[in-house]
């Protein structure tokens, strides 16, 4: 956790968790963890930090806190492949460059303790950090898995357009059938560059099963890929596509 306030205060600087995240901004850091201290990263985490985050948003300071796993990240072996995801969400820029101080600078006060003694920098390593703006999103009902879908277009306005009119109204009708939960969609604000995604999409699942059925492409709707204009939006298709489970969510 120290690495990830370091990470912030270098910076100054899941989605679609609530009613009324668009336009909100999304802080993503990425982290890795031995397979041998996942047992004990997580548990500082959720028994110890989300505290922090939660005394947070009841005070106006964050709008959402989430924690992803990887799913089989215990069997990665690769070192440059991330094991978790935090995923703050704040009102705007100005209060996402003010949680150094706001929410984390309050960690010893509301943990009770020097932080330092449930400190997570030795257990993890902190391997990116990204920050997007909530285009638009379905909030749907509670979700234990979801896929992130990465993508660099070459026509970003007409991928969006496309997004907001077309597989919005299709998810809206998804939402609660077959494992289905929420939608959302995000631009890219930091980093910027060539290598990089410029936006990203998110689909949420209450099981496994449907997350994988999701990602499946045999099992994708003929009916809706018709109508769509993605080859001409995105003629390379989706950069990066991971999936994760969400191990705690404060909102």
């Amino acid at each position: 956790m120290k690495k990830i306030i370091l990470s912030i205060l270098l910076l100054v600087s899941v989605f679609g968790y609530c009613q009324s995240t668009s336009q909100n901004i999304i802080q993503m850091t990425y982290v890795r963890v031995d397979q041998k201290d996942f047992e004990e990263f997580e548990s500082r985490e959720l028994n110890h930090w989300s505290k922090v985050s939660e005394s947070a948003i009841k005070n106006g300071d964050q709008v959402i806190w989430a924690f992803f796993r990887l799913v089989n990240s215990q069997m990665i072996e690769d070192q440059t492949m991330p094991t978790h995801v935090f995923v703050n969400i704040y009102k705007d820029f100005n209060q996402m460059n003010n949680a150094a101080q706001t929410v984390w600078g309050k960690s010893e006060e509301i943990l009770g303790m020097n932080p330092n003694l449930v400190s997570t920098g030795d257990l993890s390593h902190t391997m990116m950090v990204q920050v997007y703006k909530i285009v638009d999103n379905i909030p749907g009902s509670d979700f234990k898995f979801a896929v992130w879908n990465y993508s660099k277009p070459k026509n970003l306005s007409g991928f969006i357009d496309e997004n907001l009119k077309l597989w919005k109204p299709y998810f809206q009708k998804k939402v609660g059938n077959d494992g289905f939960s929420g939608w959302g969609i995000a631009a890219r604000v930091y980093p910027q560059g060539m290598d990089e995604s410029s936006v990203i999409s998110w689909d949420h699942y209450s099981t496994l099963d449907a997350a994988m059925k999701a990602l499946s492409p045999t099992d994708y709707d003929q009916s809706i890929l018709s109508k769509s204009k993605m080859s001409e939006y995105d003629p390379n298709g989706f950069r990066y596509r991971v999936l994760v489970e969400l191990l705690k969510i404060n909102r």
